[in-house]
């Protein structure tokens, strides 16, 4: 062992003075495990003499793995009190949940080494530890020198990953810590032994959440010919009359209908669109009245027959009311039946709404087969009064189609006066404009827009989460032809119903021209996105700094072809801060629907 110490360290003095080429290294003392870790360590500016584990903010110590493995450890106190070794256990992340230590002086030392619970010891940290084994996803024995630290070198330290027996994923790692002199290759056995008792308490008691849901399905589910579903952001229930009314992007976009209406405590009934046109009546029931990821059951109710009935005879289908248009949500529909009472009318009508949501396309779509004239009411303002009104002669004199003025709103109020002077005038065949919705702005009195008797209000894209299958599709069409169908990943569509859309429909047009014409896919997912975008979707809000950051790490992971390890070499980071990132950040968008 002596003999092995002093070779070990001679090689780790030789290698850390180079300049740790892996393609030039040879050495048989140093595993290549621990080499690679070395050179990770070194690449993110790591100094062997100048690292230590440091605290990080506050988590929960006290969580569901933290609980599971105190119960286990507690049956093995025994073997613990025996010997002069520590045990650790981490998250994911390499921070330090819990720590058991009997002997005084290791307590001590560990505590002065800042190995102790509330720090965290991850490789971007400190380097080659035992907790390599979060990213080789095997057993390891680090000893002595093999440890990137000059104050770890005096300890050696077997670990092993703690994965969820159900859902396969990394759930943290335990490590058994003693001095250089204790080491013994049993200490991997006695760390594996605990963590298969560690994984079959995880499967006895399963996730309490899946256990939580399942119970609450089964609870509802008394009479099968009535639609239920039970979901949170990981799972799905559905029973076979919900099944039956729900096809894959509906799922997708269901978490999120549900969500909002827990978040936004709204009570009764909310009404959810499908793609056949069908509208379900949707009531949610939270699971817990604090947390409002626990998840929901979803009592759906198709509307009632005589209802169908009667909305037929009284209107058509919206596709009909605006023809051209796409759109099926509550709010759409909303705005198809009032457009339905002015179709084709004679009276002026005002249609009001955000940027870019779609005023003039609806404006346009209110008249049939008759030629539409349009007039920009921003020019006002470089024309002057006189030739303004001039210009609107022009067009009043036509007594053909229809007139359309854009943003009236914009008219300054002498302009405003002359403006309805002119069409006192010379009255065209029917007038329609368009003019922005203001909030929490002080109004300033346009005489204009007392003269039209009816308003149509166009609700934004954010209001309008179910039209968003269909408004892909239909922009897709337009920018790579009928020809070409493009297919939109339910990830995807889910992904972009989480941003607010300032821009409105023209900033999805914006972003499907993006897409579709740089990634030449037929099927989009969320690898197709601009990095800006699955940042903006990230499932909780980023500050800005966070949007940089998860910008140039999406790059990255673009760049490397989505080979994890290649990007955290690009951006000089270990895999596992990546991993940490990519979570904090809630940009894995694509591991789960839901």
């Amino acid at each position: 062992m002596n003999d092995w110490l002093r070779t070990a360290a001679k090689a780790r003095d030789d290698i850390f003075s180079s300049s740790l080429d892996v393609s030039t290294h040879s050495s048989s003392v140093v595993r290549p495990t621990v080499y690679e870790s070395w050179r990770r360590s070194r690449l993110q500016g790591l100094a062997p003499e100048a690292v230590s584990p440091v605290e990080f903010a506050e988590i929960e110590l006290d969580n569901y793995l933290s609980r599971t493995v105190t119960s286990i450890v507690e049956k093995r106190a025994a073997a613990l009190d025996q010997s002069a070794c520590a045990l650790v256990l981490t998250d994911r992340d390499g921070n330090l949940l819990r720590r058991w230590v009997r002997d005084h002086e290791m307590a001590a030392d560990l505590d002065a080494k800042g190995v102790a619970a509330g720090f965290t010891m991850d490789e971007s940290t400190v380097g080659t530890t035992g907790l390599v084994t979060l990213l080789t996803g095997r057993p390891e024995l680090i000893r002595g020198p093999e440890h990137f630290s000059e104050e770890f070198k005096q300890y050696s330290c077997a670990s092993a990953p703690v994965v969820h027996p159900v859902r396969r994923t990394l759930l943290g790692s335990v490590s058994l810590i003693c001095r250089v002199a204790d080491t013994t290759p049993l200490m991997l056995s006695w760390v594996t032994d605990l963590i298969t008792a560690v994984e079959e308490a995880l499967r006895a008691r399963a996730c309490q959440r899946e256990q939580r849901l399942f119970e609450a399905y089964t609870t509802y589910n008394r009479d099968v010919r009535h639609p239920i579903v039970a979901l949170d952001m990981t799972t799905v229930i559905t029973n076979a009359a919900a099944a039956r009314l729900l096809g894959g992007v509906d799922q997708t976009l269901l978490w999120e209908h549900a969500r909002r209406s827990l978040r936004e405590r709204r009570s009764g009934p909310t009404s959810l669109t499908l793609p056949n046109g069908e509208v379900l009546s949707v009531d949610c029931c939270p699971l817990s009245g604090q947390d409002t990821d626990a998840g929901a059951i979803l009592f759906l109710r198709k509307a009632s027959a005589t209802r169908r009935k009667t909305e037929a005879r009284a209107l058509p289908q919206p596709s009909v009311l605006l023809p051209g248009l796409v759109g099926r949500s509550e709010k759409w529909r909303a705005l198809c039946r009032q457009a339905h009472r002015l179709r084709n009318g004679t009276s002026p009508v005002l249609v009001v709404g955000e940027p870019g949501s779609g005023r003039l396309a609806v404006a346009e779509a209110l008249q049939d087969a008759q030629t539409v004239r349009v007039v920009d009411a921003v020019d006002a303002a470089a024309l002057g009064d006189g030739r303004w009104v001039q210009h609107l002669h022009v067009q009043l004199e036509d007594p053909t189609g229809v007139l359309v003025i854009r943003h009236v709103d914009s008219l300054e109020p002498s302009t405003a006066v002359a403006t309805l002077a002119a069409l006192r005038r010379t009255p065209p065949g029917r007038l329609l404009a368009t003019a922005q919705r203001r909030s929490g702005e002080p109004a300033v009195h346009n005489a204009l827009l007392d003269h039209f008797e009816s308003v149509l209000e166009v609700p934004p894209l954010r209001e309008r989460l179910d039209d968003f299958p269909g408004l892909l599709a239909r922009f897709s069409e337009q920018v790579a032809g009928a020809k070409n169908s493009v297919e939109w990943t339910p990830e995807v569509v889910q992904a972009l119903t989480r941003l607010e859309w300032p821009g409105n429909l023209n900033s999805l047009k914006t972003l499907v021209r993006r897409t579709v014409t740089g990634s030449g896919a037929t099927k989009i997912g969320t690898d197709d996105l601009p990095p800006e975008y699955v940042a903006r979707a990230a499932r909780r809000q980023l500050a800005t700094l966070e949007q940089i950051e998860a910008q140039t790490i999406l790059q990255a992971l673009r760049e490397a072809g989505g080979n994890k390890h290649q990007a955290a070499l690009a951006l000089g980071i270990a895999r596992s801060t990546l991993y940490r990132k990519i979570r904090a950040l809630g940009l894995d968008l694509s591991a789960s629907i839901y």
